[in-house]
């Protein structure tokens, strides 16, 4: 299985994001919420590409871990990533 995303699968992922948008609000609006979630899941796979080399490096030590992560550019609780709030895309709120 190849693991590694193409521009093509990028490319197709953003097109289907703007069709769900399409005629139902202005591009201007909707290019807020693609560009928002965009840099979240920049954001969230970053956090977790860190908190994974911390994990190898520190493995028995959550607590360094945790302050690790803590000292990060981008300070990212775990209920605020994109794949928390992917998992409850379902929920009312």
């Amino acid at each position: 299985m190849n693991d590694k995303i193409n521009q093509d699968t990028i490319n197709k992922a953003l097109w289907a994001a703007c069709d769900t948008f399409r005629g139902t609000i202005s591009a201007d609006t909707y290019k807020d919420f693609i560009l928002t979630m965009l840099f979240l899941k920049y954001i969230s796979d970053v956090w977790q590409d860190h908190y994974d080399e911390y994990k190898k490096q520190y493995g028995d030590a959550p607590e360094l871990i945790e302050a690790m992560m803590a000292n990060e550019r981008f300070v990212l609780p775990k209920s605020a990533s994109f794949y928390a709030l992917y998992e409850r895309r379902h929920e009312p709120g």
